[in-house]
């Protein structure tokens, strides 16, 4: 996945998702749908999402039935774009971010509070 694509393709699910609240796979396949036609509004191609990401529908479907709780092996995808995102957006690293959603889980809200708490303690210490 390109960088552009990566920063949309994960911007774009920490701005929708935490307002979803369904497992409805019609009602994700048009989650996919809505968030294709906002990259091809961006001048973002499908291919360019579609090349590290197996699966647009699977990530999302993971993403929203693993909000709360920890990720497993299989959701290796929905990690890496989580921490990424996370890491890119507070100033922690990635290692961080990481450890922060073994510890929290998927909820954005939750874990933008606490990076931001490590950040701010960091900065503090340094």
């Amino acid at each position: 996945m390109s960088r552009r694509g990566l920063d949309f393709f994960d911007r774009w699910m920490a701005e929708h998702l935490p307002n979803v609240l369904t497992d409805d796979p019609v009602a994700v396949a048009d989650l996919v749908d809505e968030m294709m036609k906002a990259a091809g509004r961006e001048g973002i191609p499908a291919s360019e999402i579609d090349e590290e990401v197996d699966s647009v529908f699977e990530v999302i479907f993971e993403a929203l039935q693993h909000r709360e709780g920890s990720l497993g092996e299989s959701d290796q995808a929905v990690f890496e774009l989580l921490a990424g995102r996370l890491a890119r957006e507070t100033g922690i690293t990635q290692e961080q971010a990481g450890e922060l959603i073994e510890t929290i889980g998927t909820d954005w809200d939750a874990l933008l509070r606490e990076a931001h708490f490590l950040k701010e303690r960091a900065d503090r210490q340094s």
